[in-house]
């Protein structure tokens, strides 16, 4: 009697909740870890996907729940490249490994990386061939080190892992995702609420930066790449975003759309000489990454519209239950 496939998550009660919910629909049988049980989501049983308490750098609880292989293996809680020397002794037991990385790994023309003083400036799309960190033993957890950590990770799965995806998401988004970036967004037309009908969210909201564009990745493409990596399990890099690189002004008005403001509030651009201290939004780094080769896999990208709501609906929902 055939059995489902294995995929095993480390780190799937966040960003990759809704991988593990892809993976479970599609016929897979799903494991989760994480810190804490409380964040594991509600539908789990339903969908028969299993949480396991465990630390990412418990080395000795890893392996024994990869045993001799899983058919896929998705690290999403992996930044140093100790971390990435283990992964790629795992990844040779299994049928395929998924690696979360970032675009925090790339540099520009000139060198700079995104925490650099001044940050980076990129001219057109950056592509899966664009230069990355350089690796001088930072602090992973810090501003430089951030990305060169991820940098190095990926480099040492090329050299050492077998059949590993690196994917490179760009502001994610959506539902039990640690960074709720919509969240703040909500605040500036309704604190603590989200959807209003009064006064305030009609009047044009001023915030410093509303016409960078900056790439975003919904929960919803991510998983859409990892299954797509899982029944191709091969070495390759993906850029991984959402369709549709818009302002970031435009960006909030969709969050607001999704959360039922009407009308939408307008946005204009502070002064920054007469509002130094004017809001800023979460899309904030002119900078966007080419998904051809996301999209040549097979991978149907969703735009930003399509899948703002699955992150305020939950936002609305959190604060909706915390207020009762």
């Amino acid at each position: 009697m055939p059995t489902s496939p294995t995929a095993l998550i480390l780190g799937g009660t966040g960003s990759l909740w809704v991988s593990a919910l892809h993976l479970a629909r599609a016929g897979w049988s799903v494991i989760v870890t994480g810190r804490e049980p409380s964040r594991m989501p509600g539908a789990a049983a339903e969908f028969g996907i299993r949480f396991v308490a465990a630390e990412r750098d418990e080395e000795q609880a890893t392996e024994a729940l990869v045993g001799d292989g899983v058919d896929l293996l998705v690290d999403g809680q992996g930044y140093a490249p100790g971390q990435a020397r283990a992964l790629a002794a795992l990844s040779r037991r299994c049928g395929g490994t998924a690696y979360l990385s970032a675009k925090a790994v790339y540099v520009d023309a000139c060198g700079r990386h995104l925490n650099s003083p001044g940050g980076a400036h990129f001219d057109a799309p950056v592509t899966e061939a664009g230069p990355t960190m350089a690796w001088q033993a930072q602090e992973v957890r810090s501003a430089e080190g951030y990305g060169a950590g991820k940098a190095e990770s990926e480099r040492l799965l090329a050299e050492h892992g077998e059949r590993v995806s690196v994917l490179r998401p760009s502001k994610i988004h959506g539902p039990w995702v640690r960074q709720v970036r919509s969240a703040p967004v909500l605040d500036l037309v309704a604190p603590r609420g989200g959807a209003t009908g009064g006064s305030r969210g009609r009047d044009p909201v001023s915030v410093a930066g509303p016409d960078v564009v900056e790439s975003t990745t919904s929960a919803e493409v991510l998983a859409r790449a990892v299954l797509a990596c899982a029944r191709a399990p091969r070495a390759r890099v993906l850029n991984v975003a959402d369709a549709d690189p818009r302002p970031a002004g435009e960006l909030a008005r969709e969050v607001w759309r999704a959360a039922g403001c009407s009308p939408v509030p307008e946005v204009v651009p502070a002064d920054p000489r007469e509002a130094p201290d004017a809001a800023r939004l979460p899309w904030r780094v002119a900078m966007v990454l080419d998904t051809s080769a996301l999209s040549a896999l097979g991978v149907s990208l969703p735009t930003f519209a399509e899948t703002a709501w699955m992150e305020v609906e939950w936002v609305l929902r959190q604060r909706r239950s915390q207020a009762s």
